[in-house]
């Protein structure tokens, strides 16, 4: 049996690629322009927070394994070791759940191990 489909449409008008192009053009900038003296890091609401993983996984995954599952509530936790790359807050799917926080410890990024080598020459 055939039904007729429903066609919706817009209530308002369909921006503009342009336009909405032109609203965020005050928010690029020269990496110059950029503070890099001010560190924040990411801090999840627990109150907002579904436990969904996805937070967990992509810190896991793409950045420094900067959150871990608290052992009772299974709630992710953010750790010193957040580079504030905002990975998990582009993942969440509620939104203002991660928001990015001025840090009360400098950052120290992980560089790796220093290699012991004896110089060739």
């Amino acid at each position: 049996m055939y039904t007729k489909r429903r066609v919706y449409s817009p209530k308002g008008p369909v921006p503009r690629v342009k336009n909405v192009i032109a609203e965020d053009l005050q928010h690029i900038g020269a990496y110059q322009e950029l503070n890099t003296e001010e560190q924040v890091q990411a801090f999840i609401d627990p109150k907002m927070c579904v436990n969904c993983g996805k937070c967990y996984m992509t810190c896991n995954d793409a950045g420094y394994q900067a959150i871990v599952s608290d052992p009772e509530t299974h709630l992710p936790m953010i750790q010193d070791s957040c580079s504030d790359c905002t990975l998990c807050l582009s993942v969440c799917p509620i939104i203002d759940c991660i928001k990015m926080v001025t840090r009360t410890t400098p950052y120290v990024p992980k560089q790796g191990l220093l290699q012991a080598v004896e110089p060739v020459c």
